[in-house]
């Protein structure tokens, strides 16, 4: 299920929860691949936390 499916349907948890959690494994993967020295992997997990942080904002907003 896509996070734009997920998000409207009528009995999915908060957006902001959902949100949240993603930048949590986001954060931890990022940790591991800066620990295993892949900078491909962390450059990614970086823009994809960047992208979950914007989306968050606009929830808070």
């Amino acid at each position: 299920m896509t996070y734009s499916q997920r998000s409207s349907h009528p009995a999915a948890a908060s957006d902001y929860t959902y949100l949240e959690y993603q930048l949590g494994q986001a954060s931890d993967e990022l940790a591991m691949a800066v620990e295993a020295q892949d900078e491909p992997r962390a450059a990614a997990l970086r823009a994809q936390i960047a992208e979950l942080e914007d989306q968050l904002a606009l929830l808070e907003d």
